[in-house]
């Protein structure tokens, strides 16, 4: 495992800490079992089986329920920790735009309470990406020779250290759907749709701009690809804020009646 996690461009330093670390480090209990990898923006590497893959349309995809019924009936608490682990792995990926690696695995998958057995390992030579995930249901697609998201917003930002943070919530938190979030930035090209600045790039490649609703939410507005824009960081705080910000609004609207 160790050696597919390197090829894939994983930091494996810490796989020595323990205490047969310097012999062994592939042995590392804490790493040779994880069944997801992350390199906080830069990528993440996944284990998947090949027996679980599809052919569908013309390509290659997997499909996963993190809470659907083998999830329910998972017994072991450290299998049920790793099936967090690798869903935090997929949020982040789908959030970030970050590329997947995949290592295919093959052999016994755990049933009817037997112990799992690889028997062959392999590397994917192509990157895979994670082409939907829903993180109220846990489902997801992943799908192969896609490249990641070339853009990002302000969901999709993870911490700075690569951590997840609690944060206490006071107000109303409206849903905001993701596929509305991704047309957006699709549709704006990299550019600001007030200003038609460029987004700055982040670590991982892809471009920053943060995606308004033109109504608010808090308004009535819906959350629907005909009232949301992509803008640069300056421009939204200003639509928000700003003295012009009723301007800025009606401008808006009228980019949004001419796409």
């Amino acid at each position: 495992m160790i050696d597919l996690v390197r090829q894939a461009g994983i930091d494996v330093s810490d796989w020595a800490n323990y205490e047969r670390g310097r012999e062994n480090p592939g042995a590392n209990p804490k790493y040779c079992y994880e069944w997801a990898f992350v390199e906080p923006g830069v990528q993440v590497v996944l284990n998947l089986w090949h027996e679980a893959m599809r052919e569908v349309n013309a390509g290659i995809e997997q499909y996963f329920n993190f809470r659907g019924a083998s999830a329910s009936q998972e017994k072991s608490g450290a299998r049920k920790a790793r099936r967090r682990r690798m869903e935090e792995a997929v949020a982040l990926a789908y959030g970030s735009g970050l590329p997947v690696r995949v290592i295919v695995l093959d052999g016994d998958r755990q049933a009817n309470g037997k112990p799992t057995r690889v028997s062959a390992r392999l590397l994917d030579p192509l990157p895979w990406a994670v082409t939907r995930y829903n993180d109220t249901t846990g489902e997801c697609i992943l799908r192969r020779g896609v490249a990641a998201s070339a853009y990002a917003d302000q969901f999709s930002l993870s911490p700075p250290d690569g951590k997840s943070g609690k944060r206490e919530v006071t107000a109303t938190v409206r849903e905001r759907d993701p596929e509305v979030r991704r047309f957006a930035l699709q549709r704006a090209k990299g550019k600001c749709q007030f200003c038609g600045a460029p987004g700055f790039q982040l670590s991982n490649g892809s471009t920053f701009l943060e995606t308004h609703h033109v109504i608010p939410l808090s308004e009535g507005g819906v959350d629907s690809v005909c009232n949301v824009v992509a803008l640069c960081p300056n421009h939204h705080r200003e639509a928000h804020y700003g003295s012009n910000a009723e301007a800025i609004r009606e401008h808006l609207l009228s980019v949004l009646s001419g796409t």
